[in-house]
């Protein structure tokens, strides 16, 4: 049997954040009707393959939309068509305006034992900029729906580098989220993407300079570790025992399916990516034709990168040891230069058989990490 992760995407929302790149549409309920009908026949696909699931992952898009109906035909699939053991990580995305007492209860029927809810800001005006349904005062009920009713395995997202954000407004919405008793958090700093409104538009906004973003960086990895947060990788921190399984899955370079128009997949040795149309990706189901955009068998060689490029973002870093017997690389051989050239900067560091990025080098990790590609 072999072990894979699988991630489904619902690209419906009901409205589309200022600052999101990931393919979405606005919620229709016949479209989705279909969309999980097609959905559903392309997991099935993938029946009498002996493939064990190790987690399921429901992204998006905003899949705390889908209603119990559709949610169980979407894990009758799954459990039809897979190996799924008892207790595996079961994740669902949520935004806290979607959240009620009997969406919640309906989750935990269902065999979801994680929830990731996006908050993003405790700000009212940074949540408006963003294009957030939410409010503030949204967002304790519906953590606390989520407890008493599904699962006390909550992850929270948060961004910094929000326009007109602060040091104050900042640590204010960390403090927040520490008071929520969350088991995992998530944060990023915003990124300006082409195509979002918040590109278009970010002539009318004034942003923290890169300076002040690295602050509040290391200003929430010294919180955070203090509130007794492990940071396990680049930008995710979690109490003992609740990293996200199904990321870790994929950053150590692990296979995983992923179902829906926009997907991504990495199985057999080969990268997939779906059509990023939820139309025709519904035309072609129902007519039996491939919704694969995409296809490309990947080298050894160029896995051993990719390992190295994720592995990277993880705190323990990459094992020198395994890759060696594995597949016979030696990472210090081959990436010499690359390697003294970071260390003498303070960015790299080997640490019992593991190459790891320093503290001093998270903020800057992208250009560290793009020359192991």
């Amino acid at each position: 049997m072999k072990e894979i992760s699988l991630y489904i995407h619902i690209p419906f929302c009901i409205q589309k954040c200022s600052y999101c790149n990931f393919y979405s549409i606005p919620y229709d309920a016949k479209l989705t009707e279909n969309y999980i009908r097609s959905l559903t026949k392309e997991i099935s696909q993938y029946k009498n393959r002996n493939n064990t699931l190790t987690s399921i992952y429901l992204g998006g898009g905003t899949p705390s939309i889908l209603s119990f109906a559709h949610l169980l035909s979407l894990f009758s699939a799954i459990n039809d068509t897979f190996s799924t053991p008892p207790n595996i990580e079961v994740t669902i995305e949520a935004n806290p305006a979607t959240i009620t007492k009997e969406v919640a209860q309906n989750w935990k029927i269902l065999g979801i034992n994680r929830v990731s809810i996006g908050v993003q800001s405790f700000n009212d005006d940074e949540l408006k900029i963003l294009g957030r349904i939410h409010s503030k005062k949204e967002i304790r009920p519906a953590i606390e729906m989520v407890r008493d009713n599904c699962t006390e395995n909550i992850s929270i997202d948060l961004m910094y580098g929000i326009p007109g954000q602060t040091h104050e407004t900042w640590m204010k919405s960390l403090q927040k989220v520490i008071e929520l008793k969350p088991k995992h958090i998530s944060s990023y700093c915003l990124s300006l993407e082409k195509g979002t409104p918040l590109f278009d538009e970010q002539e009318q906004y004034t942003f923290p300079s890169e300076d002040v973003q690295k602050e509040m960086y290391f200003r929430m990895l010294s919180f955070l570790e203090i509130n007794g947060f492990f940071q396990y990788e680049i930008s995710n921190f979690s109490k003992k025992g609740y990293g996200s399984q199904h990321n870790i899955s994929c950053w150590k370079g692990k296979e995983y399916i992923g179902c829906g128009a926009a997907a991504h997949s990495f199985y057999d040795m080969t990268r997939r990516e779906n059509i990023p149309d939820v139309h025709r990706y519904i035309t072609y189901m129902q007519n039996d034709q491939s919704v694969c955009k995409t296809k490309k068998v990947i080298s050894e060689r160029e896995f051993i990168s990719d390992m190295i490029f994720l592995g990277l973002r993880l705190s323990r870093g990459v094992s020198l040891s395994y890759l060696k017997k594995e597949f016979g690389f030696d990472v210090t051989a081959e990436y010499s230069e690359t390697i003294n050239k970071f260390s003498k900067l303070g960015y790299l560091t080997i640490e019992n058989d593991h190459l790891k990025l320093t503290k001093k080098a998270l903020f800057v990790s992208d250009e560290i990490l793009s020359e192991f590609v």
